[in-house]
């Protein structure tokens, strides 16, 4: 079994919601799968995640690919009631109704976040000639999905942003609520609703957004964010070769905000000195040139 996600960053196996699900509920189940981390979706099926075991079965959806490793006997669910499987149904509905419209909006449609996070990291990890047009389609894509949530086109784009986060942020109050002081949802065992939840939340929490208050919301409820912690650290441990990148990135982050302050007082006083220099020029150029035109009129006049 092998499947090809987007690559990760920021201490997550993968950016992408979709491939963090599937690749956890892999964990919690025991699925062997093998991970490729390709940042290609460019194949008949158009994104990643994709899942291939033998050549009949190529699955793209986390239902899909979680109903059949159910079939293969890799099932995170076998212990649940039939309640708590009908509660799995009605939170996953939730998140994907009120939660994922704003993580849309956070990622491809905010502007500063678009232009300063979003954009630059797809255009990195994307080969040619997809870093040049991928991005912009997917927020073309991420817009349309938005915009079709309101009936009408008069509700400015303020009204919506508004709207969303209000939806998103009453979704992670009652999963918050829902999850209270337990390590999972159900007890102390993870299954596909810990896997959904995860890969919501975890991207949420860990890219450094510009803007952020859907951020910050998430951080003000520390269940949650001790919950994506403890998966990370559980099924997700880094390498000791991606500890070593993330310590020298840490020192680097550190030192150059060190010397921020030094930057800009060095900036500063170079401005000062080049305007000094610049105004000095001047006006020792205007003087000889005041004192032509005396002359010139002196003998005018004679």
């Amino acid at each position: 079994m092998e499947l090809d996600i987007w690559q990760g960053d920021w201490t997550l196996p993968s950016v992408d919601l979709t491939c963090l699900q599937v690749m956890a509920y892999a964990k919690f189940s025991g699925a062997p799968i093998k991970i490729k981390k390709t940042n290609w979706p460019l194949s008949r099926y158009g994104h990643l995640p994709v899942f291939r075991h033998s050549k009949k079965n190529t699955l793209t959806t986390f239902d899909n690919i979680v109903s059949y490793l159910q079939k293969q006997n890799y099932n995170a669910d076998g212990e649940l009631t039939s309640k708590q499987c009908s509660d799995i149904i009605a939170y996953t509905a939730l998140l994907r109704d009120k939660l994922y419209p704003a993580l849309l909006y956070v990622w491809w449609i905010d502007e500063k976040n678009y232009c300063e996070l979003t954009r630059p990291w797809y255009a990195k990890v994307l080969r040619f000639p997809l870093n040049y047009f991928l991005p912009g389609h997917q927020q073309r894509a991420a817009q349309t999905t938005i915009d079709n949530l309101w009936t009408s086109d008069l509700i400015e784009e303020k009204q919506k942003e508004l709207a969303l986060y209000k939806d998103a942020q009453e979704c992670l109050n009652l999963l918050s609520y829902r999850l209270g002081d337990n390590e999972y949802f159900f007890g102390n065992s993870p299954c596909s609703l810990d896997a959904i939840v995860f890969g919501f939340l975890a991207p949420l929490l860990k890219a450094p957004f510009q803007n952020a208050a859907l951020q910050n919301h998430l951080k003000q409820c520390p269940n949650l964010q001790q919950f994506v912690q403890r998966i990370l650290q559980r099924y997700f441990p880094l390498s000791p070769e991606e500890l070593e990148v993330l310590k020298k990135k840490q020192e680097l982050e550190a030192e150059e905000k060190k010397e921020f302050p030094h930057k800009w007082r060095d900036i500063i006083l170079s401005g000062i000195f080049a305007a000094v220099v610049i105004l000095a020029y001047a006006a020792s150029t205007s003087k000889p040139n005041q004192k032509k035109k005396t002359t010139t009129r002196k003998c005018t006049r004679d």
